[in-house]
């Protein structure tokens, strides 16, 4: 299977990490459907944390902690390798301080597979020096087609 040339740097950090632990994947705009393209180029799970998890809880999905998120987060790194988006749907409603945190121990954290969570929106709380952080360049993602918009 052809990779794009972005995803051969994370995988080579998964590699070096022996495919267990949390990654964060910083991209340059929204693009769904390029989590998921890289998921299946990795080999990968894809999950939606916002549709899967906080969607079913309607208005109560603010309840929600992010020991919650860890927690499902574990269940996902038990089962595999998982591409987890939309995590920022809850570290959005956090303070600074805490997603901050949050990150720091998700980078930590011996995942028994590897978890890889796309970020777009919280980047100034990335550790970006972080040997598990890797920042996809901007001009690197191809165009996404009308469709492709419609779909996703």
């Amino acid at each position: 299977m052809m990779h794009p040339n972005w995803v051969h740097p994370i995988a080579e950090i998964i590699r070096n990490n022996e495919s267990r632990g949390g990654f964060l994947v910083v991209f340059p705009e929204y693009r769904p459907d390029q989590f998921v393209a890289l998921a299946r180029h990795l080999g990968l799970a894809s999950f939606d944390y916002r549709s899967e998890v906080m969607a079913p809880l309607g208005w109560d999905a603010d309840q929600l902690s992010l020991d919650d998120l860890d927690a499902t987060l574990r269940d996902r790194a038990s089962e595999g390798g998982t591409v987890v988006n939309n995590v920022e749907a809850l570290l959005s409603t956090k303070g600074i301080e805490e997603c901050e945190t949050w990150m720091g121990e998700f980078l930590r954290k011996d995942w028994t597979h590897a978890l890889l969570v796309p970020i777009v929106i919280n980047i100034a709380q990335v550790p970006m020096t972080h040997k598990r952080v890797h920042r996809i360049p901007g001009d690197a993602l191809s165009e996404q087609s009308f469709i492709n918009r419609l779909v996703f």
